[in-house]
């Protein structure tokens, strides 16, 4: 449905898109109206921005959704540039409030949407999904080395007030959509680059929150190629942090 501009959005779920499961767009239908049970008198727009992807995104997949949701944007662009700009693209695209930001299966628990918006609406600027350890269970031998290796890095470097910046759920306000909006890594340290940019910026709070994967979601595996290559972009984040004045 088209968005009626005379409605004043509350949240905005903005989820970036690349390659995603057959039948995706029914599983985003099902998650998204048990949030909306969860949130049922604030106007929410969801955003999904496809990142280049090469399979499994139609114009059916697409009219499917535009005609349940209300307020539904639908940004695409080519080629794959990585998660870090598609969350930049449906953040800049976003008018709302506050904006949360998750993967398109929704992988954590969804009363943990509800309790993020209603930490900002209470005062934090930015809240950061911390997984539970039992999350590390769950992963491949190179992407618990990854998980592991960057919170070690975190926490030497990047002296935050947290180590867990990798969580697939974050929620922000308008000051920390101004600091997102400042970040430049393309891939998935763009959110080591927020939190580390975040950390930095005088009187905005920021805010830890621990979340749990839904049961049955299964991660993907890392590649030692794209180890490597976050490992390079950890460098930059360091380098560009800690050369900014904020």
């Amino acid at each position: 449905m088209p968005e009626n501009k005379s409605i004043i959005i509350d949240l905005d779920i903005v989820q970036p898109c690349y390659n995603p499961l057959p039948d995706w767009e029914q599983s985003v239908w099902l998650h998204y109206s048990d949030v909306k049970a969860l949130l049922p008198r604030i106007n929410i727009n969801l955003i999904i921005v496809n990142d280049g992807s090469k399979k499994n995104i139609s114009n059916e997949s697409i009219r499917f959704l535009e005609q349940r949701i209300t307020h539904f944007q639908f940004i695409s662009y080519e080629p794959n540039k990585g998660k870090g700009n598609a969350l930049r693209t449906g953040i800049g695209a976003s008018k709302g409030r506050i904006q949360i930001y998750t993967d398109i299966d929704f992988p954590y628990e969804l009363i943990h949407i509800k309790e993020i918006y209603e930490m900002l609406v209470d005062g934090a600027d930015v809240v950061s999904g911390i997984r539970k350890q039992n999350y590390y269970q769950t992963l491949s031998p190179m992407r618990w080395i990854a998980s592991k290796m960057s919170q070690i890095l975190n926490r030497l470097f990047l002296r935050l007030p947290f180590n867990d910046t990798q969580s697939g759920i974050k929620g922000i306000n308008r000051k920390g959509k101004m600091v997102f909006m400042r970040t430049t890594i393309e891939r998935y340290l763009a959110d080591t680059e927020f939190l580390a940019l975040a950390a930095k910026t005088r009187k905005l709070k920021l805010v830890p929150h621990e979340v749990s994967l839904r049961e049955g979601i299964i991660l993907s595996k890392m590649s030692f190629k794209t180890f490597m290559k976050e490992l390079g972009n950890f460098i930059r984040v360091y380098s560009i942090v800690f050369k900014r004045k904020v």
